[in-house]
């Protein structure tokens, strides 16, 4: 190597020493949560009926949609099947669940809440095994079409499979088993709103 590169090389070296590291660190970024929604990593099963009403709420799908097992069901009440029709329901699945959500977060353009069991998610029937779980009770749904009219309610008395997966715990099914009042069930929108097509 000749002394001019030795002396270039030494000044480079020289000059990096002297301003410090080339990458400066900055400081950590805070996730987007405002379109997805808070996300808990599901370590218990009540974790997945949060995640599924932030998947609700936020502008993005992708809480709800990580809630659902690839298994996933819905199951109406017989009497919301006998009124909208068999075929309304035939084959609910992950995928005609998430294009229900998708339909209804733009007919809902304002505010979505959803409520599972009491206000501090207590369900009247909870059983919890390895790697299952099983609730039973109340839901509400306030839906606001973001027009200045009223919310919408819908609400109902339904199981909730929850099952552990490699994932974490994932919602495995929903079955609509009753009415609450004189509000329609969750049954009644999925289905006025599949049969919107």
């Amino acid at each position: 190597m000749t002394a001019k590169k030795i002396i270039v090389l030494i000044l480079v070296i020289g000059f990096i020493g002297m301003t410090g590291c080339i990458f400066e660190p900055r400081e950590a970024e805070t996730p987007d949560t405002e379109e997805g929604g808070d996300w808990i990593t599901p370590g218990m099963p009540k974790d997945v009926l949060a995640n599924l009403a932030s998947g609700l709420v936020a502008v993005a799908n992708s809480n709800y949609e990580r809630s659902l097992h690839e298994d996933f069901v819905f199951i109406p009440r017989p009497e919301d099947r006998d009124n909208l029709g068999e075929e309304v329901f035939e084959g609910w699945n992950k995928e005609v669940e998430m294009a229900f959500l998708t339909r209804l977060k733009g007919i809902y353009i304002g505010e979505r809440l959803i409520q599972f069991g009491d206000e501090n998610m207590v369900f009247e029937r909870e059983d919890i095994t390895v790697g299952r779980a099983e609730f039973e009770g109340d839901y509400v749904m306030t839906l606001d079409l973001g027009d200045g009219s009223d919310p919408e309610i819908y609400e109902g008395r339904a199981i909730f499979i929850i099952v552990e997966a490699n994932q974490g715990w994932m919602l495995e099914s929903w079955e609509d088993v009753d009415v609450i009042g004189t509000n329609p069930t969750s049954g009644y929108l999925r289905g006025t709103l599949r049969g919107v097509e």
